[in-house]
């Protein structure tokens, strides 16, 4: 039956080139927003009360950000350290031959990780590490901050991108925003317009994936349902919105979306769940 998975894997971790790539990605953003900021245009022109309410929301941002980013990747949602032995086996455990373990319903091997993931939703490509029971509050609220950081720096850097785009054509402008690396490749822009079309595209793009990913994981998180689940039209663990919410986000699961820190302990263990037909019986 092999052997469960009590204490740490001798499988390697996740790669780290993803989240290595995403930090550089990061880092080129916050480079180009203070070179806007200190040496361009500058910020949009507002009065002391909006501006220091600008730089409130802008660290409530940043904090809620960077925040949620630390609890997903400390958080492993893996059968990694979880006892295993002596749990009943029922209906909707599987044998994983990579694992060589029993694995409990709603888990899923990933290749990238190299082991299975209990309540397995997907592999987030940008952090190389999966999305599963443990933590997939962090990755909700992420998605809503990251949305929310990207679209403030997008209109911090709009002053600047505009005064670019009115000093050229139209063609010249549209060129810009769509194809920013063919018009430095061909010497139509300098390394700094480049930089400044490529970022603001780039957080524009970002924010409404990440606003998209909300949209569709609010969706599933209101059915109780995984991606994987979604995909095959499986109803199983949708015990009503409410219920949906607490089993995911905890009882304070109203006031997690605005901190990271707050204690809302999820009800379950993620490896046993309640179905429509124990709620029916």
């Amino acid at each position: 039956m092999g052997q469960p998975w009590t204490a740490g894997v001798a499988e390697g971790a996740p790669a780290r080139l993803p989240l290595v790539l995403t930090a550089l990605w990061a880092a080129a953003v916050g480079l180009e927003l203070a070179y806007v900021l200190v040496l361009g245009p500058g910020p949009p022109p507002l009065g002391p009360l909006a501006r220091a309410l600008q730089l409130a929301l802008a660290a409530f941002q940043l904090l809620n950000l960077l925040g949620n980013v630390g609890l997903f990747l400390r958080s492993d949602p893996s059968i990694r350290g979880v006892m295993l032995a002596g749990r009943g086996l029922g209906q909707g455990w599987a044998y994983c031959y990579q694992c060589q373990s029993q694995v409990p319903p709603r888990s899923g091997h990933c290749s990238a990780c190299r082991v299975c993931i209990l309540r397995r939703d997907h592999h987030c490509r940008l952090l190389g590490r999966c999305v599963g029971f443990g933590n997939y509050r962090p990755f909700l609220c992420l998605l809503l901050h990251a949305a929310g950081v990207l679209l403030h720096i997008s209109v911090l850097l709009g002053p600047a991108l505009s005064a670019l785009l009115r000093a050229h054509t139209p063609l010249h402008t549209a060129a810009l925003l769509l194809l920013p690396w063919l018009m430095l490749l061909t010497g139509r822009v300098s390394l700094a317009q480049f930089a400044l079309a490529f970022v603001t595209d780039t957080c524009v793009v970002g924010a409404l994936l990440c606003g998209a990913g909300l949209l569709f994981h609010g969706m599933l998180l209101l059915r109780g349902q995984t991606t994987w689940e979604w995909a095959r039209g499986q109803h199983s663990y949708d015990l009503g919105p409410c219920h949906n919410l607490q089993a995911a986000l905890g009882p304070r699961w109203v006031l997690v979306w605005l901190w990271p820190f707050l204690a809302s302990p999820l009800p379950g263990d993620g490896i046993t769940f309640q179905t429509k037909a124990d709620v029916a019986s």
